[in-house]
């Protein structure tokens, strides 16, 4: 490391240069080698209790050489924290940077490289906005990014593995991008595939020469959050929600931001990113040296079969819906319809270990018991599937265990409720900017109008709550049953739907505690209980899900790369985009590969043969493709046999496919 002070500070790292001028006092520059970098904002707002931060001025600048890393500090006078402190940690092959406030109160909302100035002399320009309309609430309001200082970037592309159908990776330096766990079937064809998925952006060239990390590292317990959001434009910054629901309580460090160059490879980036979580212990590294050997062997899934003899896409092509409420896949999950299906299979000599039994094997309003008359006699069917040599898999949606999903027999003191009069968002309304309005710099709040519930997208007033100990019992005693050979004895779950979470203030517990958790830490609660539980009941239980970020490493045994709606001929290449992400967050993880929906026969054979590549071989299918209503043929499963015979010959050998 290189320092060199005075009125220019220049900080040298191996492949970057750190630059602070003292007469750009409150902007630093970050370049590394390839010309990737940006002009940063040294502070950045930390919004609480419903008001807007400001920056008033800097107080001081220092650096200061820590073992062999390098520290440049500043604090700042703020409006509403009585210190501010913002450091950049230069390493030798990287940068960090964070901040710590200094006060009382909840914490709604955080940016970093991006902020206020408190009577900003730009704002000069503007007097009142006269702007037509009915009234000023309906009328025009300028951008928040007018009145803000942003960082200018030294980029032209930003890429995030947030997954979606549409399989969008790229995005350009003024557009806006977000990876999240509150996600939905809209953005971006549907984000809800991987829940929460890596909290990391790359910057690059337009030419894609190299790339830039631009990650979050956060400490374990505080991932209490739902978006992270790169907010582009002429200028960029990024953002954090914590929605009042993260207290400061005298002093508060922000995430920090790890910044460090990769070559071309985004993966490559994506593997030093996590690698860096896992080395200073802000997620979890699990040694699955050991896993049991039937975890990565083939799967067979009754979905894809059940939506081919449905009514979804016909009523998806006929347009005679507008949503999924009068669909009918859960009908045919049955066991005489699983028992055909699989004798099929047997019949034509594919043998799948792993079995899925999908939604909907429970009843309607009870997520845990198993509706007798789809299944008559479910402990019978799975004790026969084990003289087969096969383990079974229960479908569940976790978030569903609640009176607004499936789970009418959780006691009302039990749950969180949504006290919907307090139920609100917050809006920054930017006429607070214009000194003739003379306002305070107080956001607006928006009421939340929950809109009726649909099969896609339910609406909650109550929500599982991992943090009330009744509400953990009855859990876990579910789990017990189910997975105990005493009960059904199941093998294990499937999760899905982890983005059903609550997303908004107004949530009410119905036990006193002293922090409520929300967001990631929320979903990771109560996937710990489920993981632990199940463990409890059968220590070689598997647990499926498709939370793709590291933090969730400790609770899930493999990672789903999820369903497959897309416009492509092909699904292969981004099938294998998510599973190249799957394996570098939770490393030596299971890989379930799906196989829903395939968008034709061709596609199908195509994936089917790729598959083992990538992970366990997945079938979801056997009488022909849900979409195209093509069916299946004898070279099909003749296909089948021969992949699924080369692919357990070679895990027998002591092959690792993932």
């Amino acid at each position: 490391m290189n320092v060199q002070r005075g009125d220019t500070t220049i900080i040298q790292g191996a492949n970057y240069t750190l630059i602070h001028d003292a007469a750009d006092p409150h902007y630093v520059r970050l370049c590394f080698d390839s010309g990737i970098g940006a002009r940063l904002l040294l502070p950045s707002g930390c919004d609480r209790d419903e008001r807007i931060d400001e920056f008033v001025r800097q107080k001081s600048l220092s650096v200061r050489e820590t073992g062999s890393a390098v520290e440049l500090t500043a604090e700042y006078e703020t409006t509403l924290w009585s210190r501010a402190v913002y450091t950049f940690r230069c390493e030798e092959e990287r940068v960090l940077y964070g901040y710590t406030v200094y006060g009382d109160g909840k914490i709604d909302s955080i940016r970093f490289f991006e902020g206020f100035l408190q009577n900003d002399p730009d704002r000069d320009r503007y007097f009142y906005p006269y702007f037509c309309g009915p009234n000023r609430q309906l009328s025009y309001h300028r951008s928040y990014k007018e009145f803000a200082h942003s960082s200018t970037p030294e980029f032209t592309d930003v890429f995030t593995f947030a997954i979606n159908s549409s399989d969008r990776r790229w995005f350009k330096y003024y557009q806006e991008a977000k990876i999240r766990i509150n996600s939905d079937r809209h953005y971006d064809g549907g984000d809800w595939l991987a829940t929460p998925p890596p909290y990391l952006y790359l910057l690059s060239d337009a030419a894609h020469s190299a790339c830039v990390t631009m990650g979050l590292v956060v400490r374990p317990g505080e991932n209490s959050f739902l978006e992270y959001t790169y907010l582009g434009g002429e200028g960029f910054g990024l953002s954090l929600d914590y929605d009042g629901y993260t207290r400061c309580e005298g002093a508060w460090s922000s995430p920090r931001i790890l910044f460090g160059q990769y070559a071309a490879d985004e993966y490559a980036a994506l593997d030093g990113y996590c690698e860096y979580l896992r080395a200073v212990g802000v997620c979890p590294d699990v040694d699955r040296s050991n896993t049991p050997d039937w975890w990565r062997r083939p799967i067979f899934g009754g979905w894809g079969e059940q939506v081919y003899h449905s009514n979804r896409w016909p009523e998806f092509f006929g347009q005679k819906a507008q949503n999924w409420d009068n669909d009918n896949v859960h009908l045919f999950c049955t066991q005489s319809a699983y028992e055909t299906m699989l004798a099929t299979l047997e019949r034509n000599g594919v043998d799948p270990t792993i079995l899925i039994v999908d939604n909907r094997w429970f009843q309607a309003d009870y997520q845990f018991d198993v509706d007798e008359t789809l299944w008559p006699d479910m402990k019978g069917f799975i004790q026969r599937q084990h003289a087969k040599g096969r383990k079974v898999i229960l479908w569940a949606s976790p978030w569903h265990y609640c009176h607004s999903g499936t789970g009418l027999d959780v006691p009302v003191t039990a749950q969180m409720i949504y006290d919907e009069r307090n139920a609100y968002t917050l809006r920054l309304d930017t006429d607070v900017f214009y000194k003739a309005c003379k306002l305070d710099m107080v956001k607006k709040r928006e009421p939340v109008v929950i809109p009726p519930s649909t099969l896609t997208e339910p609406t909650f007033r109550f929500f599982a709550d991992p943090q009330n100990p009744a509400y953990e019992a009855l859990l876990r005693s579910k789990i017990e049953y189910l997975l105990s050979p005493d009960g059904l004895d199941a093998d294990g779950f499937e999760f899905d739907y982890t983005h059903f979470l609550p997303m908004h203030r107004g949530l009410m517990p119905t036990v006193e505690r002293d922090r409520q958790l929300y967001g990631a830490e929320l979903l990771h609660a109560l996937m710990e209980i489920y993981y632990s539980a199940a463990k409890q009941a059968k220590p070689d239980a598997l647990i499926i899900a498709h939370t793709f970020n590291p933090y969730f490493n400790d609770v899930v045994d493999m990672l789903r790369l999820q369903d497959i709606y897309t416009d492509r001929a092909s699904v292969v290449p981004q099938m294998n985009h998510r599973a190249q992400i799957a394996k570098r967050v939770m490393p030596g993880c299971a890989i379930h590969t799906d196989q829903h929906p395939m968008p034709s026969r061709a596609a199908w054979r195509e994936y089917a043969r790729f598959q083992p590549s990538i992970g366990n071989p997945c079938l979801y299918y056997v009488t022909g493709i849900e979409t195209t209503r093509e069916l299946l043929e004898e070279s099909d499963f003749a296909m089948l046999r021969e992949t699924w015979s080369e692919y357990n010959k070679s895990l027998d050998e002591g092959g690792n496919r993932t």
